[in-house]
């Protein structure tokens, strides 16, 4: 035998031994003051949500507030993120593309993000916000179209 194939046939020994010594080797009790390891496998807690919304921005009826620019009909959703985390809006309709747009605000301190649609593009808002701390949030779809009723699907995942 050279000296390569005794290193190699030495290191498969060792390595033989050393694992095999694990599977015998008795578990060990915890302790009062020593918590049980995690389990891998085991999902951490998600306090995540997501909601599919279905909605309609408009008209500006009578008798009812605008809450944009005092012209304006809107629909608002109210949430609380309870750790920090990431914030993400979907919005989708059928109609012009700058038919409606998205705020996202703390509740009670002001505005946190606007998006609207590529005037050229597809009539949907998308945006994500990676970084919010836990608080009180509020989102409003506002329709740029007063008189008109926009049908739109909402997706919010805080």
């Amino acid at each position: 035998m050279n000296g390569f194939s005794v290193a190699s046939a030495v290191l498969a020994l060792v390595f033989s031994a050393s694992c095999g010594s694990l599977t015998t080797r008795p578990a060990m009790a915890s302790s009062p003051t020593m918590a049980p390891a995690a389990s891998p496998s085991a999902p951490a807690p998600s306090l995540s949500a997501s909601r599919l919304i279905a909605g309609t921005a408009g008209p500006l009826r009578e008798g009812t507030p605008p809450c944009f620019a005092e012209r304006y009909p809107c629909e608002v959703y109210d949430f609380s993120l309870l750790q920090e985390g990431a914030i993400e809006v979907a919005v989708t309709w059928e109609g012009p593309p700058r038919a409606l747009f998205v705020q996202l605000y703390w509740a009670g301190e002001g505005l946190a993000h606007e998006d609207v649609a590529p005037r050229d593009g597809p009539s949907r808002i998308y945006f994500r916000r990676p970084r919010m701390e836990a608080a009180n949030y509020s989102l409003r779809v506002v329709s740029l179209e007063p008189t008109s009723a926009i049908p739109f699907s909402l997706t919010l995942t805080h």
